[in-house]
């Protein structure tokens, strides 16, 4: 069976887990998470939560003395409690930061309907809870939740499976705001992402970068026809009926900005279009408001807005498309399922922040060492890689990873074998009567599998 990852990549992941860990020492000092000579390093404290969160993503402070005796450092839990103050969330949000830069894949998805773009970024939040005395720091959004919460913001970029910008902000702050994201993007990219972060603005910087743009339709936006004319979409869509519409229209109210894309657009279920209307009405109630009668009726249709000309997607193609926006909302249930993001028990201000930004650390590494193998070109899509079987691996692996890290012949080896136990026990089921994202974007890119799909 041919192996679902190159020998030169196996090189590379063990060369950067080295350079990593040999870094930790050095920062340790900067941040003075170290101040004089102790069989507790920075080295250490690193490996032990690490490997310990990745083993356990619920572990203790017992549980990581445990880590760091096998590292063969003595230290009781009273004694991490205590060396986990200010410093330490210093030392573990540089060690984040140099993960976050220093893990990267250079191996795309061999499917070349995605190799159209030069990127395919997804763009998304996700909220963590904290704890009241935490609320001048972060201060939440208000209501019934905690009156301290974070939004972690997130652009992923899914050709190459690499975690490219994230952002930590305080709970309130609205997606809307946030434009950091426009930073990254390249010419030939593609950019997703959800109604919350709808900004014209945003979508006229992407156009002018020679990117591309892949979002659902605001109901507030006007729009045009390319000879000015408004356009009544609830009209056109009553009129249209179940009909899939493809429109060249431009969007925004002043004549001298409107910008040119395609408007597309599909009926859905009417069972589907109830609760999306139930659900409108109750947020609505929440803020004291009920919804307009044309918004409930746009609700019946799902609408795109992208400036994709169709040489390179068709109408079904960007709905298609579309649901690729989805693998990031599966990255953030990784994270806090897997990584244990959702779960830091702790009050103290210092323990929450170094355990969270020791268990975003926990997933970037997840992160890159699944990136390079979530569909084997050996192998394309029909078995695609199954992150949560992953994580069990490297749960059963994390302790020998661990143990080996001075040694490059070693940890080459281990890294070798859970690649190996991945091929065997780590990939998804096929599913004919319903193909994940990744099978039906691969019928797009080999033509001999639409057809036999």
């Amino acid at each position: 069976m041919k192996s679902i990852i190159k020998k030169q990549q196996i090189e590379a992941i063990t060369q950067k887990l080295s350079d990593y860990f040999l870094a930790a020492d050095e920062i340790a000092y900067q941040t003075k998470f170290v101040q004089r000579k102790s069989p507790f390093t920075g080295s250490v404290f690193l490996k032990a939560v690490v490997f310990g969160f990745l083993q356990k993503p619920r572990a203790s402070l017992t549980q990581l003395a445990q880590q760091s005796l096998l590292l063969g450092v003595k230290i009781t839990p009273q004694g991490i409690h205590e060396r986990i103050n200010q410093s330490a969330v210093d030392f573990m949000r540089g060690m984040f930061l140099r993960a976050f830069a220093q893990f990267k894949n250079g191996v795309s998805l061999p499917l070349a309907i995605l190799q159209q773009f030069s990127a395919i970024y997804l763009v998304d939040s996700t909220f963590k809870s904290l704890p009241a005395n935490m609320a001048a720091l972060y201060p939440g959004s208000g209501g019934k939740a905690s009156p301290a919460s974070l939004k972690v913001q997130l652009v992923f970029e899914f050709l190459q499976g690499n975690l490219t910008q994230l952002c930590i902000e305080a709970g309130r702050k609205a997606d809307q705001a946030y434009t950091q994201y426009l930073a990254v993007i390249q010419t030939g990219a593609l950019i997703l992402a959800d109604l919350g972060y709808f900004c014209l603005a945003s979508l006229r910087t992407i156009a002018a970068k020679g990117a591309y743009f892949l979002m659902r339709y605001h109901y507030m936006t006007a729009v045009f026809l390319p000879n000015g004319e408004r356009i009544d979409l609830v009209s056109l869509l009553t009129t249209q009926g179940q009909t899939l519409l493809d429109l060249s229209v431009r969007l925004g109210a002043s004549p001298n900005t409107r910008l040119a894309c395609r408007l597309i657009s599909t009926p859905v279920p009417s069972a589907v279009a109830e609760e999306r209307r139930r659900k409108a009405k109750l947020t609505s109630a929440a803020h004291g408001k009920t919804p307009s009668e044309p918004y409930l009726v746009l609700l019946g249709w799902s609408i795109f807005l992208t400036n994709t000309p169709q040489t390179m997607l068709s109408a079904s193609q960007v709905i298609l498309f579309y649901r690729i926006r989805w693998q990031i909302e599966l990255i953030f249930k990784f994270w806090k399922s897997y990584c244990g993001l959702a779960d830091i028990p702790a009050t103290r201000p210092e323990r929450v922040l170094t355990e969270f930004y020791a268990k975003l650390l926990v997933a970037v590494v997840a992160n890159f060492l699944i990136a390079p193998v979530r569909i084997p070109e050996a192998t394309w899509s029909e078995h695609e890689l199954s992150p949560f079987q992953f994580q069990n691996l490297l749960s059963t692996f994390a302790q020998r990873l661990m143990l080996v890290l001075s040694s490059p012949l070693r940890l080459r080896q281990i890294i070798h074998n859970l690649y190996l136990a991945t091929q065997y026990f780590g990939f998804k089921q096929k599913r004919r009567k319903k193909p994940n994202i990744c099978a039906l974007l691969a019928a797009l890119s080999i033509p001999s599998l639409s057809t036999s799909a």
